[in-house]
């Protein structure tokens, strides 16, 4: 799909939405409610100035990459799941859980506003094969959560469908890109946490910020990787 951005007027008012959901966000999530006896916090939360740059920024990017006319129907789905991305790596970063009051909700509400842009595009196949995507990309990461040291949670399990779903619905190529990407970031997270000392080799580390971040690098950058890696 050749993707047209979207005007720059529209993309600056939405970047500022963007920008002031992330602020208050970021105060809500800054008072610890998500917080439940299990995580054993004693710690005070993570600072909330970083929310609405982030959210803005990501906006941004979805506002230039998502779609062309037909598709722009697809921008609420992904918009939502640039704020879905705000509160997982709040969340994560914080107790190292993903909460399945946004993971379990989040498939069946992409799978609705999905619905309208393939209606738009007239390409109902890309359901279907946001569908296996979806059923795949889970199955990848429940065999590596039973792996001796896979370090998934149930989590990044439930978040997996979710990412299967809204990168399938442009391509597996997405998914492919996405989920690369993810593991690549990972795995520079981890070493840098390593070479750093805030980390040792058996440390936790928070996997769901470069789930996320796999998403919106499969989105904005897919079709030139591949191009480049086709040699087209």
């Amino acid at each position: 799909m050749d993707g047209q951005p979207v005007h720059l007027a529209a993309a600056a008012i939405l970047t500022l939405g963007g920008v002031a959901l992330g602020h208050v966000t970021g105060q809500h999530l800054a008072t610890g409610d998500y917080r439940i006896p299990e995580d054993e916090a004693t710690h005070d939360p993570p600072r909330s100035w970083w929310a609405a740059p982030l959210l803005g920024v990501l906006v941004f990017v979805l506002t230039q990459t998502v779609g062309d006319t037909a598709a722009y129907a697809a921008l609420p789905a992904y918009l939502l799941f640039a704020w879905l991305t705000v509160c997982l790596v709040w969340i994560d970063i914080d107790v190292h859980r993903l909460p399945v009051g946004l993971t379990r909700p989040a498939l069946p509400a992409f799978a609705v506003l999905l619905v309208p842009p393939t209606i738009a595009t007239g390409e109902w196949d890309r359901l279907l094969t946001a569908g296996i995507c979806c059923v795949v990309l889970t199955a990848i990461y429940v065999a590596f959560a039973f792996l001796p040291g896979g370090g998934f949670g149930g989590g990044d399990v439930q978040l997996a469908p979710t990412i299967g779903l809204l990168l399938g619905w442009f391509s597996v190529g997405h998914v492919v890109v996405g989920t690369l990407a993810a593991f690549v970031l990972g795995g520079v997270g981890a070493m840098v946490l390593l070479l750093t000392g805030r980390a040792g080799r058996k440390s936790a580390m928070a996997f769901g910020p470069f789930m996320c971040a796999g998403v919106f690098v499969a989105v904005a950058w897919t079709e030139p990787v591949l191009a480049g890696f086709l040699g087209q």
